[in-house]
């Protein structure tokens, strides 16, 4: 078994979601009892420094502070590493070739799961740098050929207010919870196959019967993808994770 590296903080809530779903996978597929564990090591950084640059557009100091965290995760015996967190993929040119660690992105193994389920029109969901920079949408669209609609309008705003004033906090409330369902069921209505939440966050708030279609919670997808890459093999290696 492969050791996993998290960069995780990103905010916190999400970190323990990726911590519990890794274990509980790699438990489920080793089988002997269910008590083995995951190899893995964590680093994180002060979110609300993260947060601030992201804000001032500073997406290289941002890129500098995960590549900072990374480097520790190769430091303590990680093969790879992930970051827990859609957002700051926005910075991954200036962290991913930083750091002498094959980088597993959050956006191909949740291509990957839509393509599977034979979907081709993509709701999206995230935080507003999410919605409207490349990193996400462009991935989906020039690599895997997706057509992609994003929440727009007071939808938009609802969704990325309540990620900073409420979840990273670890705060989820109700009157929140129905405004997402109308954020997913405005993206329904303009042609959504099936909705991605894009926010590491939002599957801990929203659920699946919030949603006429499918939902694909891009937070549980990167963990499993994380415990495929951990248990490959060398012939399953390449097609599983690296640089991308």
């Amino acid at each position: 078994m492969k050791t996993i590296g998290i960069v995780g903080g990103l905010a916190w809530p999400s970190s323990i979601v990726y911590y519990r779903v890794i274990n509980e996978l790699i438990a489920q597929r080793s089988g002997d009892g269910g008590l083995h564990s995951a190899k893995l090591v964590m680093a994180q950084t002060d979110f609300a420094e993260v947060e601030r640059n992201q804000r001032l557009g500073r997406w290289d100091v941002v890129g500098q502070l995960l590549a900072e965290q990374a480097t520790r995760l190769k430091a303590a015996g990680a093969d790879f590493f992930l970051v827990a967190c859609n957002t700051v993929h926005a910075a991954a040119e200036h962290f991913e070739n930083a750091v002498d660690l094959p980088f597993l992105h959050v956006v191909d193994p949740t291509a990957r799961r839509i393509l599977d389920g034979g979907f081709h029109t993509v709701g999206l969901l995230g935080s507003r740098y999410t919605m409207i920079g490349g990193y996400f949408v462009d991935r989906l669209r020039e690599r895997y050929g997706l057509e992609v609609l994003v929440a727009e309008g007071e939808h938009r705003d609802h969704v990325h207010n309540a990620l900073y004033d409420e979840l990273a906090k670890g705060i989820f409330r109700p009157e929140t919870r129905k405004r997402f369902k109308a954020a997913i069921a405005d993206l329904v209505d303009r042609g959504a196959e099936v909705v991605v939440l894009g926010c590491t966050e939002f599957g801990m708030l929203v659920e699946a019967q919030d949603s006429p279609v499918p939902l694909v919670d891009t937070a549980l997808v990167h963990a499993e993808a994380a415990v495929d890459l951990a248990l490959s093999t060398p012939e399953t290696r390449a097609t599983a994770g690296g640089r991308s």
